[in-house]
């Protein structure tokens, strides 16, 4: 029997155990009058992220007859760290019940430092644009040197993590991706997500299918899911097909009902040429999140998604998704 490497991208456990390793709340208070809250979040505070008009907040007018509202409040975050013995065991358990699950000794593991490449292709939106303002746990730089020094990873600058490990996999059959983040789904690899031991090794180096869950969500792998990221895009990653028609209304579903049906990568392609086609019936000139003016079209949108989708599966694998099309005789 063929012993697995299991190629880590350990991201997945430097960010859950880091910000699992404290305990959040915040403090708000009204800069005129000095009307405090105290809160487990902004959401417990005002309730939904736009509509910001329940929770704490919304009692507080009802009862006290105020108008406050959340844009006017001061939040200051206090986050308290766990002792960084506690987090490092974290880590440790994490790591090692994967290795268990995968009955191996062998891995090579990769941790992530720096902006992607891809925040430099994008120009619609920024990519991962949407992320700045997160707030970061405190251990986060304490537990990235722990699992660098104890398991040896390679610190991996400029491409993504996600990147790095599909090129370090692909056309490996041995080998066999950890990580959470769904693109792996898209990638022509064997994947392993520990957030569903059930589903053990995925062989994603196929065209693949697509699911529709019951709360409307998309599901899949293979090829086929690529080009749903690609079609529908990712709001986490901050790429949508309509970024530049954002009055469009285009939701997963709109990319599924045109891509559940193909069979063949050039069905695909075709569906999403129409799907693109539909959003953009002819140019338009935006602005850019560089703040430049961009003239769109339907193959500017396209490809750009595609670049941002798509992971690399070895050093320059850039390809321009048109040429597919081209070369499939789509366009």
């Amino acid at each position: 029997m063929i012993k697995l490497t299991a190629v880590f991208d350990i991201d997945y456990i430097k960010y859950a155990v880091a910000s699992a390793g404290e305990t959040r709340s915040i403090k708000a208070y009204h800069p005129i009058d000095g009307t405090e809250f105290v809160a487990k979040s902004r959401t417990e505070l005002w309730g939904h992220y736009l509509k910001k008009n329940k929770g704490l907040l919304a009692e507080h007018n009802q009862k006290n007859g105020t108008e406050y509202t959340a844009d006017e409040l001061v939040v200051i975050d206090i986050q308290v760290p766990e002792p960084i013995q506690n987090v490092k065991h974290s880590a440790k358990s994490m790591f090692e019940s994967v290795m268990y699950h995968l009955n191996t000794n062998k891995y090579k593991a990769y941790i992530g430092k720096g902006e992607s490449w891809r925040v430099g292709r994008s120009t619609i939106l920024e990519y991962k644009g949407n992320r700045k303002d997160n707030l970061k746990p405190l251990l986060l730089g304490e537990i990235s040197d722990y699992l660098i020094q104890r398991y040896k990873c390679e610190v991996v600058e400029h491409l993504e993590c996600d990147d790095k490990v599909v090129m370090e996999s692909f056309n490996k059959s041995d080998h066999v991706v950890i990580g959470i983040d769904k693109d792996y789904a898209g990638s022509p690899v064997n994947w392993f997500n520990p957030n569903y031991y059930q589903n053990g090794a995925v062989n994603c180096n196929k065209f693949g299918e697509l699911f529709l869950n019951p709360n409307g969500e998309v599901k899949g792998y293979g090829r086929l899911f690529l080009y749903h990221q690609v079609l529908h895009g990712d709001s986490s990653d901050n790429y949508k097909s309509n970024s530049a028609n954002p009055s469009f209304e285009w939701g997963e579903k709109s990319s599924y009902k045109l891509l559940k049906d193909c069979k063949t990568d050039k069905e695909a392609l075709e569906a999403i040429k129409k799907g693109y086609q539909i959003i953009y019936p002819e140019s338009r000139t935006i602005k850019g999140w560089r703040g430049d003016d961009i003239e769109v079209d339907w193959k500017y949108a396209f490809n750009e998604n595609f670049d941002l989708a798509r992971m690399l599966r070895y050093e320059g694998d850039f390809v321009v998704g048109t040429s597919v099309m081209e070369k499939l005789k789509v366009i």
